[in-house]
């Protein structure tokens, strides 16, 4: 009975992974080798009693083979023998129980090969696919592949349509391409966010493996190898205003200012040939739009089809397209490292493989998003088909948070009050169009109404992934700072890492919680019910900190009179307002779009200063205003100077004493502890993203405590400080260097092999032994070395321990790798 239950159990997890599994891999076929990973992890189910599992085995390969035309035959290997096989030909699959493949199957060049563990990471079998020799490759070209695995790819903050980032994901046309090149060569694409500017960097630092979207030019060509053939061609253009005249070259705009992405061809080509034209700067292509639509630049010079992409997109309604003379078609080439030959024809092999169909998809994918995008007017004004809809609808259904403010409540009286009331009421003043309030009795059951297509508008709401299923988002109408609140005697927070595991309290079932658990997965959340329970908690040390938007939280501060809580921090995400629509109803999301661009700053400016009076209005006394105001603004200072300091390399001195205060040791100015934990993390992210060498070293004074329990505790400060002097003296400035506790100090050697790591540490070790300490005291050091081999920086560290400790028990004043160990 037992083993039926324990084999139906067995079974049952196989099912609901297998389903899972299933549909991600019909819905997917961008990744062969992430999808395989899944059918190992499937197989732990089935491998224990492989013989009499052969049927589902068998069934569950027919899925991969059916998905995939390329995947010839499975193999599983168990200690040099082959368990399991099966092959397919044209017609047939054939199933082999503990016989190897024919010969002439194992020939082909193309295989991947994943470990099958089981659930405690028991090493049952090695799963073995074989793929069609489709690509001729040389053998130097199998080899590079089978070392390969990953490729490194750039991935555009706003390249719109081709190469951008949505919520964390890598998305576009050329994201798509280089998809489906990856496919044809079976390997993995790791794509890696940021800015161009820094890209060709990379590219020629061998930290990319390739880059797409590149344009060619000679000083280009002369650092990199590019693909013989665009795979795209694309028409230049430039934005100016709506109302202003038009630019068609270069030649015509002397004087004027044009917005440029750093980095880009065009920021070089009018920076060097046309010194008369100012160029405003910007980091990626929707800034560059904005510039202009800002009134910061005259003009913009792009790609038409990126151009209109992002225009239409964000419904930029005040901006205008024109050709430009100057250049006929570009192309996108993929380019690669000047020594990187072979990746280039590797490359170039797998793209002859892309199919026209494959190619007419991708096309349609995006080319029709573009099209479907696109609107012809000038203004916000509604066409003749949103007019109808608007008066066959006569009035727009709204369900709202009922105790949410400073943004939003329902009184006892039934009346909607707040900020988003008031944007709401100034949409309506602006384009007539009718609203109707549905009142509800919680934000959940506003919410289910909307998701139920039972109510047409969350006129506040925030996007996330999961949302996307049920609701269509407008553009923002504001943003609000998120900031993190703790007791006033805490000092600034950089950012949600340097929290460690403390307790982080948010508002139960608001956005806010996806939207940080996406980018900080580690950050121990404490749900709560409202802004005013959070602020309790902090309070009375329930937990460290509560994160809310700086409207929220100053608001139910102020207005429940919460002491002792100050604004510690602020982190990078913003909270963006925006109307979630019912899902069935574009035409309302493309009208709401509209009346967003109705608003103008001035409205939301008189809209928001409104609140914040009516916030002070409602304070105990005068003396407590005046506090909780100055508080305020304190706070206001504070934060900004903060944000200057996270943005510029010129640090002003009272942010210069802030860091030092929350990033140092006191007695050895030194970095602390939880410095050298958040450096020592980044490193580890470096090395595992580039494979470049890391490496540490632990030293700690030999009997230091004889030195405490001889002289007292004021001559081993001076000692350890000291001593501290004489290591911080004698590394590389590259190196992080911090006091790990007691008299133990931790060195971070970033791109530093063992050999490197141990030859300073016995420099260390000479230095420390030669300096004439405080009242000629002689002191002396051991030390441990480790070149990290994993990500883990717990392991790392103990690693680097133990080799102290070995340097410890061998009479101490030595140098100890882990490896002797």
């Amino acid at each position: 009975m037992y083993n039926f239950l324990l084999k139906l159990s067995i079974i049952f997890l196989l099912v609901l992974d297998l389903y899972a599994s299933k549909i991600e891999v019909l819905n997917n076929n961008n990744n062969i080798s992430t999808n395989i990973d899944k059918l190992s992890n499937q197989l732990k189910y089935l491998l224990p009693n492989y013989k009499e599992s052969s049927n589902d085995i068998s069934n569950l390969l027919n899925i991969y083979y059916q998905h995939y035309e390329k995947i010839q035959a499975f193999e599983i290997v168990l200690n040099n023998k082959t368990i399991y096989s099966s092959y397919k030909n044209s017609s047939d699959i054939f199933i082999l129980k503990d016989e190897p493949l024919p010969i002439e199957i194992k020939k082909t060049p193309e295989i991947y090969e994943k470990d099958i563990l089981s659930n405690d990471n028991k090493f049952l079998g090695r799963l073995i696919v074989y793929f069609k020799n489709e690509i001729n490759f040389t053998q130097e070209e199998l080899d590079y592949l089978k070392n390969k695995k990953i490729l490194r790819v750039q991935n555009d903050s706003n390249l719109t349509p081709y190469n951008f980032n949505e919520n964390g994901i890598a998305k576009g046309y050329s994201i798509d391409y280089m998809n489906l090149i990856a496919n044809k060569l079976a390997l993995r694409v790791e794509y890696i966010p940021g800015i161009w500017d820094d890209f060709l960097n990379m590219l020629k630092n061998n930290q990319l493996d390739l880059m797409l979207n590149v344009l060619k030019s000679k000083q280009r060509e002369e650092r990199f190898l590019f693909s013989d053939i665009p795979y795209l061609l694309l028409s230049p253009a430039m934005i100016t205003r709506i109302g202003e005249r038009d630019y068609h070259s270069f030649s015509e705009i002397d004087g004027k200012t044009i917005a440029l992405v750093k980095g880009y061809h065009s920021y070089d080509r009018v920076k060097k040939d046309y010194p008369n034209v100012k160029i405003f700067p910007t980091d990626n292509t929707l800034e560059m739009i904005k510039a202009v639509a800002n009134k910061d630049a005259d003009l913009a010079y792009g790609l038409r089809d990126v151009l209109e992409y992002n225009i239409n997109k964000h419904l930029i309604s005040n901006l205008k397209i024109s050709n430009n003379i100057d250049d006929e078609k570009f192309g996108f080439y993929i380019t690669f490292n000047k020594e990187n030959e072979i990746l280039k024809s590797i490359i170039y092999k797998a793209e002859k493989l892309i199919s026209k169909s494959e190619l007419e998809e991708l096309n349609q994918k995006w080319f029709h998003k573009i099209m479907q995008t696109q609107f012809s007017g000038e203004n916000h004004l509604f066409s003749r088909e949103e007019i109808n809809y608007l008066n066959e609808k006569q009035n727009i259904s709204i369900c709202v948070d009922p105790n949410f403010l400073p943004y939003e409540q329902i009184t006892k009286e039934g009346k909607y009050v707040g900020i988003v009331s008031d944007i709401v009421k100034q949409l309506s003043q602006n384009t007539n169009i009718k609203f109707q309030l549905n009142v509800t009795k919680s934000w959940n059951e506003s919410f289910e109404m909307v998701k139920n297509k039972e109510c047409d508008i969350l006129p506040f709401a925030v996007q996330t992934n999961s949302r996307e299923a049920f609701f269509n988002f407008t553009q923002p109408y504001l943003k609000f700072p998120i900031v993190i609140a703790t007791k006033d005697n805490e000092f600034f927070i950089n950012s949600l890492k340097d929290i460690g595991n403390e307790k982080i309290a948010m508002i139960k079932d608001y956005a806010l919680i996806e939207i940080l658990k996406y980018k900080y997965p580690n950050i121990n959340i404490v749900e709560v019910n409202n802004t005013k329970e959070g602020l309790e908690k902090v309070n009375k040390n329930e937990i460290y900190a509560f994160v809310d938007s700086l409207p929220s939280i100053t608001y139910a501060r102020q207005k429940n009179n919460i002491q002792n809580i100050r604004i510690s921090g602020k982190i990078s995400e913003d909270l963006l307002a925006r109307i979630a629509v019912r899902n069935d109803e574009q035409i309302l999301l493309n009208i709401l779009n509209k009346a967003i661009n109705s608003l103008k700053d001035e409205e939301k400016d008189r809209i928001t200063t409104k609140w914040i009076t009516i916030v002070k209005e409602k304070q105990f006394n005068a003396e407590l205003l005046i506090k909780i105001v100055s508080s305020v603004v304190a706070l206001f200072v504070f934060t900004i100077i903060f944000l200057i300091y996270r943005s510029n390399l010129k640090l002003n001195i009272l942010n210069k004493k802030l860091e030092k205060l929350s990033q140092t040791d006191k007695l050895t100015s030194l970095f602390n502890r939880a410095k050298l934990d958040s450096i020592l993390e980044s490193e580890l992210n470096v090395y595992k993203r580039y494979k470049e060498p890391l490496s540490l070293i632990i030293a700690d004074i030999d009997f230091f405590k004889n030195v405490n329990d001889t002289y007292g505790h004021t001559t081993g400060d001076v000692i350890l400080k000291e001593f501290a002097h004489v290591l911080s003296k004698n590394i590389r400035e590259t190196d992080f260097i911090g006091r790990w506790g007691g008299e133990e100090f931790l060195i971070i050697l970033p791109k530093a092999k063992e050999n490197k790591a141990l030859i300073t540490a016995e420099n260390l070790r000479v230095a420390v032994e030669k300096f004439n300490f405080h009242n000629n005291i002689k002191i002396t050091a051991s030390f441990g070395v480790y070149e990290c081999k994993e990500s883990n920086p717990t392991k790392c560290i103990s690693k680097a321990d133990k080799a102290l400790y070995k340097a410890k028990n061998s009479n101490r004043n030595c140098v100890k790798s882990y490896s002797e160990i």
